[in-house]
Parts: structure tokens; C-alpha cells; sequence
């Protein structure tokens, strides 16, 4: 039997936080930094994400086969980005989830060929990056949804069209031409997650700040400053509603920012403490966490964004108060019909049974 090689990740993808990928040790403190303490169990990333896949696509399935028999939530404007970051997360899946489960498993690439770890890498850059940037402005979308909405219906086309093609279309260009187009040498390590650093990556400090702030810092940003913005004004807003005698409206407006608060509270989870290690990792000098910060999220947060990406069908689903009266129903739809069951159920008679019957 062939021996399998070591475990041996490192962080090639978006928002590279760490240039010195092999410092084991900080120059500036007696702090030392052991990397085979968190090599004990290589594989438990892969069961991880193995054990969530069944649970989410079933998920996934219930929320999309509602969406398309209930026209009511398909065509629910405040819908719209919700289903889009569906649509995001599960072509993620599709396309990357195999190639990720496989390198975790063997410790190497699917296919040792320099276009296939060019086109890996590309999509699940700008997969990542729409993903963080559609969720940015829906935390937009829903203040201007409950505090002006007037003015979102009368500038539709402008808050959801024109945005959400944006979204897709800046990360794309910019992943496409800087990985494809890019004058650098490129280097492929088939031992290592999509075989090694993008060489753009490792020539310019400049693009790898514009990727960190642009692509990852700032739409977080937005996420984190928008949901909390949302959740105090609307907890201003409730003394005047209740003055006003519009509780109801209120009340409303309290359920359009717990869909999305749902959302936000994975994402946050997960990105939020993978920003925090971008920072010591890159840009706080003579730190002695910083090898350690670089390790840990090159080489494990890369992989927990499925925490976010299996979690997002739930979250919506929390949210959408019209489908939990349709789980609702099922599961008194199968009580019911296994009630029936019990009462139609033919018992063949025995000896004991007409013994019974004559006495």
C-alpha cells in the first residue's frame, strides 16, 4: 500500500495573510511557534465538512423547491439578495467542495496540471469574494428597505440590479486578469491547497493590500457597522411606533432584520476572527502571535468559510416565517397519516386472539 504523503496545507486562495509562509519561530520574543501541535488529527477538517454535506443539501432543496412553488417569497423583493447568496453558495459547493474534500484527504491536488490549479483557484476566489460582497449589501439594502423604502421602490433598478451584477462582475475581472494576465513567474506545488501561491501574490504588496482591504476587510466592515446600525435604529424606532399606535408595522420591520440577522451572525462568526488573524498576521509587526495567527488562518480558516457556506440555508430558513408553517404542516401530515395506519392495520388471528374473543 502507497504511503500518504504529509499533511501538509498552505494557504494559496484569496487575501493571502502572510508572506513568510515557513517562520516557525518570531525574531522578536522567546515565544516559539510548533506547528505539528496542530497536525495531530489532519483529517478531522475533512470529516468536518463530509459530516455537514448531507444535512445543507437537503436544505438547500426544501428552500429552493419552496422559493419556486410559492411565487409570494420568489418575487418578495426582500428576497432577492437572500436567494442570490443561495445561488452563490451552493454553485460553490458544486464546484469546489470535491476538489477541497479530495486535496484534504490525500494531501495533494486532483489533477497535476497548471491550468486546472489556474481555474481552481480563480473561482473560488471570486466565489468567496461575491459571496462576502452580496452579503455587505444586503445589510444596505434592508436599512433602506425598513427606514426608506419609498425611495428603494422608486430606485429598484438601481439597488438590485445594477448591484448585484457588480458584485459578481469586479471580483470576476479582477481574479480573471490578475491570474491569468499577470507578468509574474508562476510556480505549482501539487503537495499543497490549489498548488501554491498565485504569483501576483508574492510580487506586489500593493495588490495584496487592495485584496485584503477591497475584497475582504471592507465588506465585512459593512456587514458588522450595517446589522448593528439596523438593530439600534430599530430599537429607537419602537418609542415612536408605540406612541403612534403602529406596533404592528414595528413588529414588521422587527422580523425583516431577524432574516438577516440570522445570516449575518454566521458570517460574522467565522470572517470576523479570520480578520482579526489578518491583521496579526500581516500587518501588526513584532507581534510573537504573528506566525502563529498566519498559520492557523491559512490553514484552517480557508476551510471553516464552509461553516458559512453549509450554515446560509439555515439561517434563511430561520427566517422565512412562511416556510415553517409548511414544516409545520408536513410533520402534522405524517402523524396523521401514521395514525391512520395504526387504526387500518389488519392483525391475522392467532389462538390466543379467539381465546380471548370466546371469554
Amino acid at each position: 500500500m502507497a504511503q500518504r504523503p504529509n499533511f501538509n496545507r498552505t494557504r494559496t486562495s484569496t487575501f493571502r495573510p502572510f508572506l513568510a509562509n515557513d517562520t516557525n519561530q518570531s525574531n522578536d520574543s522567546n515565544f516559539t511557534f510548533n506547528r505539528n501541535s496542530f497536525d495531530d488529527d489532519p483529517d478531522s477538517m475533512f470529516y468536518l465538512l463530509t459530516a455537514l454535506i448531507i444535512p445543507s443539501f437537503l436544505c438547500f432543496a426544501f428552500l429552493f423547491y419552496n422559493f419556486i412553488r410559492l411565487p409570494q417569497l420568489r418575487t418578495r423583493s426582500t428576497n432577492l439578495l437572500i436567494i442570490c447568496l443561495l445561488i452563490n453558495n451552493f454553485i460553490h459547493i458544486l464546484v469546489d467542495l470535491p476538489f477541497r474534500l479530495y486535496f484534504l484527504f490525500e494531501n495533494r491536488v486532483p489533477f497535476s496540471n497548471p491550468t486546472y490549479c489556474l481555474i481552481w483557484t480563480c473561482y473560488d476566489n471570486i466565489l468567496t469574494t461575491t459571496d462576502l460582497l452580496i452579503m455587505a449589501f444586503t445589510s444596505i439594502e434592508r436599512y433602506f428597505s425598513i427606514f426608506h423604502h419609498f425611495f428603494l421602490h422608486k430606485h429598484e433598478r438601481l439597488f438590485y440590479h445594477i448591484p448585484i451584477i457588480l458584485c459578481f462582475l469586479v471580483p470576476a475581472t479582477w481574479y480573471t486578469v490578475l491570474i491569468f494576465a499577470y507578468p509574474c513567474q508562476k510556480t505549482f506545488t501539487y503537495s499543497t491547497f490549489q498548488c501554491g501561491p498565485v504569483c501576483y501574490l508574492t510580487s506586489s504588496q500593493v495588490l495584496v493590500n487592495i485584496e485584503n482591504f477591497g475584497f475582504f476587510m471592507f465588506p465585512l466592515f459593512v456587514i458588522v457597522i450595517g446589522n448593528t446600525t439596523l438593530i439600534i435604529c430599530v430599537i429607537i424606532q419602537k418609542a415612536s411606533m408605540k406612541r403612534k399606535l403602529r406596533l404592528s408595522l414595528w413588529r414588521n420591520n422587527l422580523r425583516m432584520i431577524s432574516q438577516l440577522m440570522f445570516i449575518a451572525v454566521l458570517y460574522m462568526s467565522i470572517y470576523v476572527p479570520s480578520c482579526i488573524l489578518l491583521i496579526f498576521s500581516t500587518y501588526v509587526q513584532r507581534t510573537r502571535f504573528q506566525p502563529w495567527a498566519a498559520y492557523v488562518r491559512s490553514n484552517y480558516f480557508i476551510h471553516l468559510k464552509y461553516i458559512v457556506i453549509f450554515g446560509c440555508p439555515f439561517m434563511v430558513l430561520a427566517g422565512q416565517k412562511e416556510m415553517h408553517q409548511k414544516i409545520k404542516n408536513l410533520f402534522a401530515r405524517t402523524r396523521c397519516q401514521r395514525r391512520v395506519r395504526r387504526k387500518t392495520d389488519i392483525h391475522p388471528l392467532t389462538m390466543m386472539n379467539t381465546q380471548n374473543r370466546k371469554e
